[in-house]
């Protein structure tokens, strides 16, 4: 009896030790799911990841963190026609071919709080253009933060768009209906540098300054001989009519609102002591470029029109520095739901080539996600095509002497 009281004991005592052992293993797994619960950073919730027409997204689940991001992708067919003299056997004044023209990445969300907000851009171009000088390369082309500070005020630091002309809102080129590049933009444009931006958004009037070191130069150091010791720049817009959504695309729909839009915009750069100095036979400044622009848009529902002069010191495409005057004009019209016909010509005044003029058409096969833009660039006069010859990346115009450029580019986004 003794025996089988301590062989009964025994294993009443293994069995009280394995429940022990089952309750501190229930207690770990409750600490674990309890620690994970709280923890957004790696959250498989469906509702966390998705896709929107504006791209791809994450979030966590307070929604706090977030992330779209969507990529952009050019392929295109370019025959671009020369008139000057050919040199060797052949025709070397006739050029074709396809190129991947643009790979184009962006991420945008918010950090920690819904009031600060960042972007952030990578680039590929097989071409160098006006905006991307380095081709064949991954490039970041913007890198913002943005804190927004109330009742319509919000402030910007990083890699800013200069804000100048109306065009001066968008980031790359995707959303341009006028053949995805403005000529204006290409002769005028104050292109993007790192600055402090401050900006004002009502219901019927906009405001945006910023300044810099320097504009129109890749030049970022604050301590480079070439870069200028401040420069700022402003840019105001009137809603007379319409939205400011309307504004987020340059390409209307045939359902949009009627609306107008008045527009003016400032730069200014001051020198200082390094700056490069001209030559001592002439009265040419260091460059620096300052102007004055105003536009007015007119949207007509799938119908735009829309119009710009400026005033310019040492733009881009000028041949030589001063003062140069120029305009554009531009009219884009849904004539069917995915049929958008466009045209744009810019004047450049004192300029070998004073009009550069392109039209076409975009096909939606897929609006946003699939377009077929076809369109030809004809520069009208001879030499120079104004600082933007070589700049085959964007315009399509491969020669000084060009004649024309015809071009069947296909445009994947998501």
């Amino acid at each position: 009896m003794r025996a089988e009281l301590s062989e009964i004991r025994a294993s009443m005592r293994d069995g009280w030790l394995d429940e022990v052992r089952a309750e501190q293993v229930r207690a770990i797994v409750r600490d674990a799911l309890a620690d994970s619960s709280v923890r957004t950073s790696f959250s498989t919730d469906a509702g966390n990841f998705g896709f929107s027409p504006q791209g791809a997204y994450l979030r966590s689940d307070d929604g706090l963190m977030t992330m779209a991001f969507n990529v952009c992708d050019q392929v295109r067919f370019v025959a671009s026609s020369a008139y000057g003299p050919a040199s060797g056997p052949g025709d070397v004044n006739t050029r074709w071919g396809l190129e991947n023209k643009l790979v184009f990445v962006t991420a945008t969300g918010t950090i920690y709080d819904p009031s600060l907000t960042y972007i952030a851009a990578l680039a590929y171009t097989s071409q160098s253009n006006r905006f991307i000088e380095v081709p064949d390369t991954l490039r970041v082309v913007y890198a913002q933060l943005k804190k927004d500070l109330g009742e319509g005020w919000n402030f910007g630091v990083g890699l800013l768009n200069v804000p100048f002309d109306l065009e001066s809102e968008y980031i790359g080129s995707s959303l341009l209906t006028s053949g995805d590049w403005s000529i204006f933009n290409y002769r005028f444009g104050t292109g993007k540098q790192p600055g402090l931006g401050l900006r004002w958004q009502g219901s019927k009037t906009k405001f945006y300054s910023a300044t810099y070191s320097q504009i129109n130069s890749l030049d970022e150091a604050w301590n480079s001989a070439a870069n200028l010791s401040f420069a700022v720049a402003g840019r105001f817009d009137v809603l007379v009519d319409g939205s400011w959504e309307q504004l987020e695309r340059m390409s209307g729909a045939p359902d949009d609102p009627h609306g107008i839009v008045l527009g003016v915009g400032a730069c200014m750069s001051n020198g200082r002591a390094q700056n490069p100095q001209p030559p001592p036979d002439t009265v040419l400044a260091t460059p620096a470029s300052q102007g004055v622009t105003a536009d007015v848009r007119i949207l007509l529902g799938g119908t735009r029109l829309q119009a710009q002069g400026v005033w310019m010191r040492d733009p881009v495409g000028a041949p030589e520095l001063g003062w140069y005057a120029g305009a554009n004009l531009q009219v884009t019209a849904f004539v069917a739901e995915r049929l958008e016909p466009f045209m744009e010509a810019c004047w450049m005044g004192d300029v070998p080539v004073e009009w550069i003029a392109q039209a076409g058409t975009n096909v939606y096969f897929d609006n946003p996600h699939l377009k077929l833009t076809l369109k030809a660039v004809v520069p009208f006069g001879g030499g120079d095509v104004n600082g933007i010859r070589q700049i085959a990346g964007g315009l399509g115009i491969a020669t000084a002497d060009n004649n024309a450029s015809f071009i069947a580019q296909l445009q994947m986004k998501y």
